[in-house]
């Protein structure tokens, strides 16, 4: 008789998986694996404990070619999301800085036995184990019915909450396209009646359309074409009206679109800062982002009211906070979620309705995010941003950690009554373009689908540190620009890192890291591969330049009342240089350059005398970012061309640039030697998403159809 070799049962923590029936079992869900996930999951299983690189797991998961490590990422993000699993604080999968992936947890192997059966038995091959999952789950039970009551975050379980969270990862499984066009879909929102209104723009020229579509018959009908860019649609609670915000050459706009004859009025100016509108208190008001009291104060919400035209100020932050956007109220009208935006990065904030007396800071720290919206009962938020080190949706409880449940590129997220979720789904791909000295053409280096920006020459110009979001959240590389290699840096990978710069003492790099409530600098020793902080430096800098004699940094980085410091060698405490409020800066051996807050010009002074202070004058504003310093020559930004000026008194000739650097990132490097680095953005597709009510948890469901 052939005998068959048993069949092997994983454990890990809470869960359970069968690899012959691709079923991965909790006490609260099943899940049928895909293939494709079935055996990524079971070569972590075979090798617990072994760092397995990123080129060995697609060489064996795989079946196909022409797989790249996008493609991995995202099968990683998708398993995670399954697991229930955070890459910042891992209990499975554990990314290593050099490009590769540990499983962490502990796993037990079970036989499952394969001898016959005697006739009346049951012909499950899994008796005794469900038998014992079962009492495992009868004793879990009943230790929760004997946790106190004051135990309870806001009056939910932690199994309620871990069973919602794979109700959700479950039901994102599902999502299809709703639009896919060569335009950009932005902003998508829910109608009362199950409609979907979104903006879809034009990526070069900002011309959009405001459109409606069915999500059943797939139906549109656009209600306004405009040259200028419309954002932030919003349905009236009756379903008749959208509230839209529209950028003109004056300012931010405020209009209304009656859906029935597509009639538009403008209601009022909103701040330059405005994202979202929403109606409130029976449709008699609509609340958006307004111009700021005075000028000690950011942009804050007001409330619109649509019967006598009057605007009511809600909130007056402070200008350290950032603008108050993006006001969404629960189904019930007791809640207003709104966030706080500054340099990039935002805190989300819960509030009572209508009076506003209390309100707490949901996320541990400013993180990027782009959207937000609450769950029908109004017991949690979904949330698009990089909070668990993936731009994607996150469910957060208030009290809780975020945990990742899908949609990975979110930006932005609307939810239905129904639960059913809609979101603009981004794929950027940003490449270092780099034109050598004395040569004509462009080359794209440490390419990957992902993005890649913030270069910085080496004082020898052999090699450029950048930043780069290959793996996740964003971390630093270091390219050779004889070899054309990529060195990845070991670094913690809880982090975000950015802003390298290369130390003029030593063979290092100096770093900034977005840790869990602070940012603060290290040192990387290329030559050792080691990781240390820099001493003497309080917490909340950023951006640290190492020269020969002293380091510069920016402290109060979250903060508009950001100064320039610097460090002398043997100093146990940095000095303020009296520059005023500094928005950003560079500095080489011989000159220091710095923006102002509220200037337009360029400012620079020689090292290390930093006397006298010179300018250099710009017509327009620019990005705050794109300028760099190499040697004696300040590169900037100006009249939409990038210019080149000798210090202090040369004149400043305009340089062929394929793409002229911009946006809030640090697009745009130099060397000594004349050498110029680029960002690019060489792809942006934005298409619509949309996935049914959340699965339920507690039945088996599949991760394919």
């Amino acid at each position: 008789m052939n005998m068959q070799p048993p069949s092997v049962h994983y454990r890990f923590l809470q869960w359970s998986y069968e690899p012959e029936r691709r079923l991965l079992q909790s006490a609260e869900c099943e899940i049928r694996l895909k293939p494709l996930l079935d055996r990524l999951l079971r070569h972590f299983l075979d090798e617990p404990g072994k760092v397995l690189g990123r080129d060995y797991l697609i060489e064996q998961v795989w079946t196909r070619s022409q797989v790249n490590d996008e493609v991995l990422s995202r099968a990683i993000a998708e398993l995670r999301a399954l697991l229930g699993d955070d890459a910042r604080d891992p209990r499975f999968i554990e990314t290593l800085s050099k490009g590769g992936y540990r499983w962490i947890a502990p796993v037990s192997r079970d036989a499952a036995s394969q001898e016959p059966q005697a006739v009346g038995e049951s012909k499950s091959p899994a008796r005794g184990s469900f038998s014992s999952h079962r009492r495992r789950v009868a004793f879990a039970l009943l230790l929760l019915t004997l946790v106190p009551l004051g135990l309870w975050l806001h009056g939910q379980r932690s199994g309620d909450v871990q069973r919602s969270n794979e109700a959700h990862v479950l039901g994102l499984l599902e999502a299809r396209p709703l639009a896919a066009n060569p335009e950009l879909d932005l902003d998508a929102r829910f109608t009362p009646t199950g409609q979907v209104i979104y903006v879809r723009s034009e990526r070069e020229s900002g011309a959009s359309e405001l459109v409606i579509v069915d999500p059943k018959s797939r139906a549109e009908r656009i209600l306004w074409q405009d040259p200028l860019p419309l954002r932030n649609p919003a349905a009236s609670l009756d379903g008749r009206e959208v509230a839209v915000i529209r950028r003109s050459k004056s300012g931010c706009e405020l209009w209304s679109v009656v859906l029935v004859d597509a009639r538009r009025r403008q209601l009022a100016a909103c701040a330059n800062e405005a994202e979202g509108v929403e109606w409130v208190d029976g449709d008699s008001g609509i609340i958006f982002t307004g111009a700021a009291i005075d000028a000690a104060h950011a942009p804050g919400l007001v409330r619109l009211d649509l019967k006598s035209g009057q605007s009511r100020a809600l909130t007056t932050p402070e200008l350290s906070e950032g603008a108050h956007v993006d006001p969404r109220l629960s189904a019930d009208a007791r809640r207003l979620a709104y966030a706080s935006k500054f340099g990039g990065e935002g805190q989300l904030w819960l509030s009572d309705w209508p009076d506003l007396h209390a309100r707490r800071a949901l996320l541990k720290r400013a993180e990027p995010i782009y959207g937000h919206a609450f769950e029908p009962d109004g017991k949690a938020l979904w949330v698009a941003g990089d909070l668990t080190r993936y731009r994607a949706l996150h469910r957060l409880v208030p009290g809780s950690a975020p945990v990742l449940i899908g949609g990975r590129g979110a930006l932005s997220i609307d939810l239905a009554q129904d639960g059913s979720a809609v979101w603009s789904d981004a794929r950027h791909d940003g490449d270092i373009e780099l034109r050598r000295s004395g040569r004509d053409d462009w080359e794209a280096i440490a390419r990957t689908n992902r993005y890649e920006s913030q270069p910085e020459f080496s004082a020898d110009g052999e090699h450029i540190a950048l930043v780069s979001n290959r793996d996740g959240s964003e971390s630093i590389v270091v390219y050779n620009m004889d070899s054309g290699t990529v060195l990845p840096l070991a670094l913690e990978p809880r982090f975000r890192w950015v802003r390298p710069t290369w130390s003029a003492r030593d063979q290092s790099l100096i770093l900034t890291a977005y840790e869990d409530v602070e940012t603060r600098l290290y040192r990387y020793r290329l030559d050792r591969g080691v990781l240390e902080t820099v001493p003497n430096v309080e917490p909340g800098a950023f951006h640290g330049v190492e020269l020969a004699d002293r380091l510069f940094f920016l402290s109060g980085h979250r903060t508009r009342q950001s100064a320039l410091m610097q460090l002398r060698p043997g100093n146990a405490q940095a000095e303020q240089l009296p520059f005023g409020i500094v928005q950003a800066y560079r500095a080489s051996t011989r000159w220091l350059a710095w923006r102002r807050e509220g200037s337009r010009a360029l400012h620079f002074t020689p090292l290390p005398s930093l006397s006298p202070m010179l300018e250099v004058a710009r017509v327009d504003e620019g990005a705050v970012e794109a300028f760099a310093l190499a040697g004696d020559s300040l590169y900037f930004v100006d009249k939409g061309a990038l210019w080149k000026k000798e210090l202090p008194d040369g004149q400043a000739v305009e340089v062929a640039v394929r793409s002229v650097p911009g946006g809030s990132s640090p697009g745009l490097a130099a060397s000594a030697a004349g050498d110029l680095a680029v960002v690019r953005l060489t792809d942006l597709s934005i298409d619509l998403m949309i996935a049914g009510p959340p699965a339920d948890a507690r039945r088996t469901r599949f991760s394919e159809p």
